[in-house]
């Protein structure tokens, strides 16, 4: 049986306890406590936790908003909430979560930023031998930065043209994806991609990571994401130039080293390759952010368009 006195415990108390239990990433710690600290904190931490109502955490969120706090924040500062409250009913400390059936603010889903083909073979020849085969493999597979600043000779399989995404670069160095991740996955290499790839690796030992450091005296060491793109990705991006469909030349659009995983999955959509088959090759855990690329298939409006074309009358306007 439930101990009534058990709600009486503050909320700032009951964090701590399940805060100390977690099992998460470091980045992802670093992250929530930053939330909780501003967002969470503030308005709870000397709550009881039997005190708080279903309305009290609406409320609440309702304050966030017109602090103009983002949409993407209060989801994060909710749903940690959310699971400090889950975490309280399954230790009988409350008998029922207070957030259930919370209306949170809509958040703004931005269309995925990409480069034309154009736009990215002119990135390539900005940049190093080194660096333009890392790039063309991160447009012609998807791989995330850490996932192509991570990867290991012995993951490249020559003979079938795969690689095996297995291990991640972080901050704190090399480590592997879970098993049960999706981002853990096989990725097909095009025949041309793998050949830049060959003379790349053809040097290396089995278990080296493929892409270091290549600066004199600190060659081989582990990529840093704020290094590398200060070096190398924003120098290229800032002295590529193209030529749009007029015969102007153009400046390539300022996107980040990640707009080469939008680019691939664009690419792909574009041809025809589907969304699903998409999603697995890019280890998408969410289907919802594969999605982002629904409209750029070929057939995405086919059956509106096939529609107004049916009808028997259109509406005009005379010239």
């Amino acid at each position: 049986m439930r101990d009534p006195r058990a709600g009486e415990i503050t909320f700032r108390e009951w964090h701590d306890r399940w805060w100390d239990a977690r099992i998460v990433e470091p980045r992802t710690l670093r992250g929530d406590a930053s939330t909780i600290k501003n967002h969470v904190m503030p308005h709870w931490a000397d709550w009881e936790m039997r005190a708080v109502t279903r309305m009290d955490v609406q409320s609440w969120i309702r304050s966030l908003v017109e602090k103009g706090v983002g949409a993407a924040a209060i989801k994060r500062a909710y749903n940690l909430t959310s699971s400090i409250m889950r975490a309280a009913v399954d230790d009988d400390v409350i008998a029922l979560s207070p957030c259930r059936r919370i209306d949170l603010p809509q958040i703004a889903v931005k269309p995925p930023q990409w480069f034309t083909t154009d736009q990215a073979q002119s990135i390539l020849d900005e940049l190093a031998a080194p660096w333009k085969t890392m790039c063309l493999l991160g447009v012609y597979t998807g791989l995330r930065w850490g996932e192509l600043s991570g990867l290991h000779r012995h993951r490249i399989d020559q003979r079938r043209s795969r690689l095996f995404v297995v291990e991640v670069n972080t901050k704190r160095g090399i480590k592997e994806y879970p098993k049960s991740s999706r981002s853990r996955r096989e990725v097909p290499l095009p025949a041309h991609v793998l050949e830049a790839l060959e003379r790349h690796i053809y040097r290396l030992d089995r278990d080296s990571v493929v892409f270091t450091t290549v600066t004199k005296g600190r060659s081989g060491r582990l990529l840093d994401d704020g290094n590398w793109r200060r070096q190398t990705w924003w120098p290229a991006i800032e002295g590529a130039r193209y030529f749009d469909d007029d015969g102007e030349q153009q400046l390539v659009p300022h996107y980040p080293p990640h707009s080469m995983r939008h680019t691939c999955a664009s690419w792909l959509v574009q041809k025809g390759v589907s969304l699903y088959e998409v999603q697995h090759l890019l280890g998408h855990e969410s289907f919802q952010t594969t999605q982002r690329y629904a409209h750029l298939q070929p057939d995405a409006h086919k059956a509106v368009l096939g529609a107004w074309k049916r009808m028997e009358t259109s509406l005009t306007i005379a010239a």
